[in-house]
């Protein structure tokens, strides 16, 4: 991924991950996550990562639901 312009909450989840081994997932499709900001900053805080000290990176994924 590139940016934060890669990332379409409503489709892609995303995992942040630190180097020192610091990381966190947040799914897709979440109520109230509408911008791929708020999903960062969610993901982030969930992993103990601070994104305006911490370097971090991001990995896209889809996910497949089956009903």
């Amino acid at each position: 991924m590139d940016g934060l312009e890669d990332l379409d909450p409503k489709r892609f989840g995303v995992i942040v991950w630190t180097i020192d081994g610091r990381r966190a997932l947040l799914l897709p499709d979440l109520e109230g996550v509408d911008t791929a900001e708020q999903q960062v900053r969610i993901t982030c805080r969930k992993g103990n990562i601070d994104p305006n000290v911490d370097q971090y990176r991001l990995h896209r994924f889809e996910v497949v639901r089956h009903h």
